[in-house]
């Protein structure tokens, strides 16, 4: 199955527009075969499930989901639910993108890829996890930012 990718804006920066979330959206769905098509982690639901909705969210959002759920008061990157949910905080994103030398959109559209790489079954809690998300996930981003 190849499910709907949904993008929601729920918070405003001025960085961040509906027409970008609308191109990400697009973008999402065009390399979703791609990810499908990658061996599938030991937790995958990603090909299972009808619909992916991804939440772009503010740092006090993100933190307030990560205190109730994960027992972490602090702000993150990137929330993914095995139901089929993902917020990502754009405040994160635009932070670690300026500390970084990166571009904030792109950063960004990372978290979304990223948290899509999770539903696939790829987990980063450890070193040689991380490098096998981040082998999937990185040319993934690349194709939609190309250095």
């Amino acid at each position: 199955m190849m499910p709907q990718i949904e993008v929601y804006l729920n918070t405003e920066r001025e960085w961040v527009s509906e027409a970008l979330i609308a191109s990400f959206q697009a973008a999402l769905c065009e390399l979703l075969p791609e990810l499908l098509g990658q061996p599938q982690g030991p937790d995958h639901v990603l090909s299972e499930l009808p619909v992916v909705e991804i939440a772009v969210v503010d740092d006090e959002a993100i933190a307030q989901v990560h205190a109730e759920f994960l027992n972490d008061p602090s702000e993150t990157d990137a929330i993914t639910f095995p139901y089929g949910e993902i917020l990502v905080s754009c405040d994160t994103a635009a932070r670690y993108a300026a500390e970084h030398g990166l571009d904030p959109q792109e950063e960004l559209f990372r978290y979304m890829v990223h948290g899509l790489t999770h539903l696939h079954g790829y987990l980063d809690y450890e070193p040689t996890d991380r490098e096998a998300l981040f082998r999937v996930q990185e040319p993934l981003v690349a194709r939609f930012f190309p250095k």
